[in-house]
C-alpha cells in the first residue's frame, strides 16, 4: 500500500473509531478543531454517524439558499434541509435569523421562505428519495436556534413522502425525520 493511501486509511480508521466513542448528544471535534454535528431518527432508527467531509451548511450567495446536508461516510443516506428566501429580507447567511421555519407552502404564498427536506437512501443501484411534498405530508420544520452568519445551530423534523421513479408520489411510503440536530460551520459560496 502506498504511504499517502496507507495514512488517508488510518486516519479515517480513526476518525470512524472517535466517533463511535462519541455521546450522542455531544459534538464531535472535526480536524479543524471545531464542533461539528448532524444527527436525526428516521422512521425512529437512528442515521448513521454524519461523517463531516460529507457534511455541510452551506450558504449560496447568487440565491441567498441556505441548505444543510448531513451524510455518513458511506453515503448511503442523505438528509437535505433547504431554506429559500423571497422578499429580499436575506442577504447573508447571518440573516436567516433564530425562529422556527415551517413547511407550509403558505410562507411561499406570503413571498416569505420556502423551507423543505429531503431524505435519500441507496437501494443498491440508485437512491431511493422522499420529499417534503405538502400535498401528501404537513409536517415539518427548521428551527435556528443560533447562527451568527459563520456558524449555525439547531434542530429538525419532517415527515415525507417517496417519489417514484415516473415523477408521482407513493402516498404509502412515508418516511418519519424526527429528533434532527445540525451545529456545523457555514460555508459561503
Amino acid at each position: 500500500m502506498k504511504p499517502i493511501q496507507f495514512l488517508k486509511t488510518a486516519t479515517l480508521a480513526l476518525a470512524v473509531l472517535l466517533s463511535s466513542c462519541a455521546k450522542d448528544d455531544e459534538p464531535t471535534p472535526d480536524s479543524s478543531g471545531g464542533a461539528a454535528f448532524f444527527a436525526a431518527k428516521v422512521d425512529n432508527q437512528s442515521f448513521p454517524n454524519a461523517d463531516i467531509q460529507f457534511t455541510s451548511a452551506k450558504f449560496v450567495s447568487s440565491t441567498k439558499m441556505l441548505q444543510i446536508i448531513g451524510q455518513p461516510t458511506d453515503q448511503k443516506e442523505t438528509i437535505i434541509l433547504i431554506l429559500m428566501p423571497f422578499g429580499g429580507k436575506v442577504t447573508t447567511s447571518a440573516d436567516w435569523k433564530p425562529g422556527a421555519y415551517d413547511f407550509d407552502p403558505i410562507h411561499v404564498t406570503n413571498v416569505e421562505y420556502l423551507a423543505s427536506a429531503e431524505y435519500n437512501k441507496w437501494n443498491g443501484s440508485g437512491y431511493d428519495q422522499w420529499f417534503t411534498e405538502w400535498e401528501y405530508v404537513k409536517t415539518g420544520k427548521i428551527i435556528i436556534e443560533t447562527n451568527n452568519g459563520t456558524h449555525i445551530k439547531g434542530t429538525f423534523s419532517f415527515d415525507a413522502v417517496r417519489k417514484n421513479n415516473d415523477g408521482s408520489f407513493n402516498s404509502g411510503s412515508i418516511k418519519k425525520i424526527t429528533g434532527g440536530k445540525f451545529d456545523l460551520d457555514i460555508k459561503t459560496y
